[in-house]
């Protein structure tokens, strides 16, 4: 019930970047302390992916506040990849398809944050790909 609360978020639309590339701003997140992890809303692609292949994922975000504590993983499916820095590129979803949409992950233990709320802001996720 609280937990459904923790996340404040809606996504934008997904917009062209350059022959590709799909790009998605990821608006501001609210995390709060909970004892397990919660996911976002889905982060859709274009529909006209179908049949491209991921090549790599970039992403980059901030925090309103140092969180040592914050675990953050990028999705798709029951694929996940745990990120370690706030701005980075992975082949970890290489072959998989474009279309697919992603989801992030994040859980912020209790005791880790002394009752300060993190908000993630100014969040973007590029997914290159091939036809």
């Amino acid at each position: 019930m609280a937990l459904m609360a923790i996340l404040s978020m809606g996504w934008g639309a997904a917009v062209w970047a350059a022959d590709g590339s799909w790009v998605v701003k990821i608006p501001r997140q609210t995390v709060v302390a909970s004892e397990r992890p919660m996911e976002s809303e889905p982060i859709q692609p274009l529909p006209a992916l179908n049949g491209a292949e991921i090549v790599r994922v970039r992403w980059t975000f901030r925090t309103s506040v140092s969180a040592p504590g914050l675990k953050l993983w990028l999705c798709q499916a029951q694929l996940c990849q745990r990120l370690i820095r706030n701005r980075g590129e992975t082949q970890y979803f290489s072959g998989r398809s474009a279309a697919a949409p992603f989801r992030l992950r994040f859980q912020w233990s209790p005791g880790s944050h002394h009752g300060t709320r993190l908000v993630i802001s100014d969040a973007q996720l590029i997914v290159d790909y091939r036809q």
